[in-house]
């Protein structure tokens, strides 16, 4: 996923960061020109008049929108996810780990990522995505019930 650009006074350009649920470290680009990685989570951006300025990209857990700090500022690359959107994002894993063993935890982690990846950022109110987060949940629950069902009965298992 993508963020929205943004400017930094200092970087020769709009700065998109590319997050991936499956993927542990962000791509960063200045201009659609991919910035090369200098080490763990730091960044060389090109610099306004030539050069590169040292930058690091942060991400908090269960939010999909990273910070990119330079020269001590932290910039957001899209809005905050409040405290309580960030617990319902985990609401599914919970849930599936609680009643479901190993396949519910990974039902429960598929929940976690459509959460992550896609509710959290839909431009809707908070309580719009509160209720979707709970209809993901909802919906991985019952896809846990119907193969736990197709698995009992192919197998022959009570």
């Amino acid at each position: 996923m993508n963020t929205e650009p943004i400017s930094i006074d200092g970087v020769a350009g709009p700065i998109v960061v590319t997050t991936n649920a499956f993927r542990a470290r962000p791509v960063v680009t200045v201009s659609g020109v991919p910035a090369p990685r200098t080490g763990g989570h730091q960044y060389a951006l090109p610099a306004a008049g030539g050069g590169a300025v040292e930058a690091t990209v942060r991400s908090a857990f269960a939010d999909p929108y990273p910070t990119v700090e330079v020269n001590g500022v932290r910039h957001r690359t899209g809005p905050s996810v409040p405290a309580a959107l960030r617990v319902l994002t985990l609401l599914p894993i919970l849930l599936m780990v609680a009643v479901g063993g190993a396949l519910g935890g990974l039902i429960g982690a598929l929940g976690f990522v459509v959460n992550v990846g896609a509710v959290t950022r839909i431009r809707t109110p908070t309580a719009v995505k509160a209720l979707i987060m709970v209809g993901v949940s909802a919906v991985a629950f019952v896809l846990w019930l119907a193969v736990a069902v197709v698995v009992t009965a192919a197998f022959g298992l009570n």
